[in-house]
């Protein structure tokens, strides 16, 4: 009994002069910097933002808000949760970045306060791809905090879809780094990939060693830098297309137009898009191909506006140059037959398609309905 009793005793010693473990940084870590503005983004055109797919009236750039967020994972749910917030603005000649980071779990309701109270400085949210998935998130969080009262929904313009729009058929993959390397001519030099975020904010939670998080925030910093940066090139090629000189981002930007109901800039596009490039190499060839799509949607156009004879002058120039030349021929045939009523030139046309494997009709029922008309 004594000795055991001793020995809890020297225990307890020990531990008084025991070095204690240093205690971590506790609360929410703050960024704040900044860098020079282009002046363009006080130029925005309303076409081009409208073409964008703006929305909210007029637009004050001053007003809006850039986010991202860098979260635990990318599924969403309950889980999820978003342990930096990024936000942007525009303040003078500068474009301001702040930036959230909870150090632990527990930070969560100061960060969502402190979000929340630069929130309500301003109306409106740029995002890239946060229509599906910052901003809903965002809310969750604010919910999970019962900060519900503290949420305001704010018009959205998210920049990801127009991207589409504009660049996929020329880079393919629209993501973020990629529009940065390929098209803003910014590309990003040792940057954390965006899969390797959670898990470098997880090993900072088992070692408390914040080194880790300095790649994290400046990934972030810069996607909310390249935010701002985006926009005015986004706007500029939706307010004036007619300017691009990829022959792919012209049809692109044609497409969006038509899609909107813009046929006259977008026929415009299309011509310009499938004037003849020079022969001889493997550009020419895709060019050629772009080339036909642009005479596709032309037609296409002018069939819809009821330009029939303007249809027929550019399949026949599809013809010439064997673009599509089978889908051709049987538009030909369609509109010598039902719109000119000139069975023996659908029927010649309706035959020619025959050589081509790209018709897509049928033929032989196609002849044979000609043939009868013209016998009757």
């Amino acid at each position: 009994m004594a000795s055991s009793l001793r020995a809890k005793l020297n225990a307890m010693k020990a531990a008084q002069y025991a070095p204690k473990p240093e205690a971590r940084p506790g609360g929410v870590m703050h960024r704040l910097s900044r860098v020079p503005v282009d002046a363009a983004i006080y130029d925005l055109k309303p076409v081009g933002l409208r073409r964008m797919g703006w929305t909210g009236g007029p637009f004050d750039v001053t007003k809006c808000l850039f986010i991202d967020t860098e979260t635990t994972g990318l599924s969403g749910g309950a889980g999820t949760v978003a342990f930096l917030v990024g936000a942007g603005y525009v303040d003078g000649d500068g474009f301001v970045v702040e930036q959230f980071l909870m150090r632990e779990y527990a930070d969560e309701p100061e960060m969502i306060d402190r979000l929340a109270g630069l929130m309500d400085q301003f109306d409106c949210v740029c995002t890239f791809n946060g229509k599906k998935f910052d901003m809903p998130l965002l809310e969750a969080r604010f919910i999970m905090c019962r900060m519900r009262q503290r949420w305001r929904e704010m018009d959205n313009l998210d920049l990801l879809h127009p991207a589409r729009r504009a660049w996929k058929l020329r880079i393919g993959s629209c993501r973020l780094c990629r529009i940065e390397a390929e098209i803003l001519g910014m590309p990003r030099r040792d940057d954390l990939p965006g899969s390797e975020v959670p898990g470098r904010y997880f090993e900072y939670l088992k070692t408390g060693d914040e080194g880790l998080l300095e790649d994290i925030i400046e990934h972030n910093r810069q996607d909310i830098v390249s935010l701002h940066t985006l926009l005015i090139r986004l706007c500029a090629v939706n307010a004036e297309p007619e300017k691009l000189t990829d022959q792919r981002d012209l049809f692109s930007m044609g497409r969006t137009l038509e899609r909107q109901g813009e046929w006259k800039p977008a026929r415009e596009l299309y011509r310009i898009t499938a004037l003849p490039r020079p022969r001889g190499t493997l550009a020419a060839l895709t060019g050629e191909r772009i080339a036909g799509m642009a005479n596709w949607r032309q037609y296409h156009i002018l069939r819809r506006s009821e330009d029939y004879e303007g249809a027929i002058q550019v399949l026949k120039q599809m013809l010439q140059r064997r673009q599509m030349p089978g889908k051709a021929c049987v538009a030909l045939s369609k509109l010598y037959e039902h719109r000119l009523k000139d069975c023996a030139a659908a029927l010649e046309y309706a035959n020619l398609a025959r050589r081509y494997p790209d018709a897509e009709d049928d033929l032989d029922r196609r002849a044979a309905r000609l043939i009868k008309k013209m016998e009757d």
